[in-house]
């Protein structure tokens, strides 16, 4: 049986779209936002609107 789980997100990739979102936020805040993003993702706590994630 094949595995069907989409890889895990790049981290720097989720810390730029935070960026674009947030662009006056601070590197420390943004680091927090994608590690948060980084749990929930592995955790699989997201509700399937995962931004990040393609379907």
């Amino acid at each position: 049986m094949q595995n069907t789980q989409t890889p895990p997100p790049n981290s720097n990739f989720i810390k730029s779209l935070i960026k674009i979102n947030n662009p006056d936020w601070t590197p420390e805040q943004i680091e927090a936002e994608a590690q948060k993003k980084m749990l929930e993702i592995a955790n699989g706590n997201d509700d399937g609107s995962c931004e990040f994630c393609s379907s």
